[in-house]
């Protein structure tokens, strides 16, 4: 003897979950103002991570990282609000 609900559900097909949507959609969800800023100071401190590196070793590379697209972003902030 079988319980009751061994079996519940069997005659429906079997749908596999798209773990490539899912990934996706968890990935490119809309960010609010404090998770945006919480990444952006994350993304800072790995970069002048890696600059005290590359200085440490006396490697003298230049690139503008993340640094040089915030401080354009905060440009373009203070051109719009003063226009």
């Amino acid at each position: 003897r079988l319980p009751q609900n061994m079996l519940r559900g069997s005659e429906k097909p079997f749908t596999p979950v798209n773990r490539l949507k899912r990934e996706r959609v968890a990935h490119n969800k809309k960010r609010t103002a404090d998770e945006a800023t919480a990444l952006e100071k994350k993304l800072l401190a790995g970069e002048r991570k890696k600059r005290r590196k590359l200085e440490a070793a006396g490697i003298d590379y230049e690139f503008g990282g993340y640094e040089a697209a915030v401080a354009q972003r905060e440009k373009k902030r203070k051109r719009a609000a003063s226009a």
